[in-house]
């Protein structure tokens, strides 16, 4: 793939990061993977948004399935349950035996993903994921504990129409939003903090993005639809 231009090093980092996010469409995905098993840039790209995002599976609490999940993956699986006395298909150490190798495989490869980096410590503490209505993220947003700027990066599509411009909220808890100013709807903001990321959000327990007029909300609060929110993820 040749990165030599900017705009393809643009499309390169967005795709990586619906990879990783698991939001890229199937074939797009499969395309993906084939040429990170050849061409080195790729393969980087991917690791790279792997390793920012993994402090996010730590965060999320654990979920426990209900029981018609189990019964989708043995119908996917092609195992009847039976009701027999020794407790039916699930007690069988075969599928055990399965089952545990495929966890295994999979821990191996997240493990080896991050391992491709120096530190499998992610260097921003700070992260939200601003996603629509759809549920598909659209804008991530990160800080290192003790800096005072805010990164903002968009990895999909984030349409402004002529005239518009996208702007960020904090969402501080029983007070109204605070604008952090104008951001960019392709590439990176760099969104300055009046202190240090972890004085800066302290308190502040989600991000929002509105559209608003092309210099900002003229009143200091969001006059126009929200289109992006997410709640604020702290690793620290």
């Amino acid at each position: 793939m040749d990165l030599s231009r900017p705009d393809r090093r643009e499309r390169l980092d967005r795709l990586a990061a619906e990879f990783a996010l698991g939001t890229l469409a199937a074939r797009p995905r499969a395309r993906l993977a084939r040429a990170a098993r050849t061409e080195a840039a790729v393969a980087e790209a991917i690791r790279d948004w792997e390793q920012r995002l993994a402090a996010l599976a730590v965060a999320v609490p654990a979920v426990t399935p209900p029981p018609r999940v189990w019964t989708r993956i043995a119908d996917r699986l092609g195992l009847a349950r039976e009701s027999s006395a020794a407790g039916g298909w699930w007690n069988r150490l075969a599928v055990w035996r399965a089952l545990a190798a495929v966890a295994v495989i999979a821990a191996l490869g997240f493990g080896i993903a991050l391992m491709g980096e120096k530190t499998a410590v992610p260097e921003s503490p700070i992260v939200a994921v601003l996603a629509g209505p759809d549920g598909k993220p659209a804008l991530i947003a990160s800080a290192r504990r003790g800096d005072a700027i805010l990164l903002v990066k968009a990895i999909a599509a984030t349409p402004v129409e002529a005239g518009k411009a996208l702007e960020l909220w904090m969402l501080p808890t029983g007070a109204p939003p605070r604008s952090l100013g104008l951001i960019s709807a392709t590439g990176i903001a760099r969104v300055p903090l009046r202190a240090p990321s972890d004085t800066a959000l302290a308190n502040i327990p989600a991000l929002a993005v509105s559209l608003e007029p092309a210099t900002g909300s003229p009143t200091g609060l969001p006059t126009g639809p929200v289109l992006y929110s997410g709640p604020i993820e702290r690793m620290y």
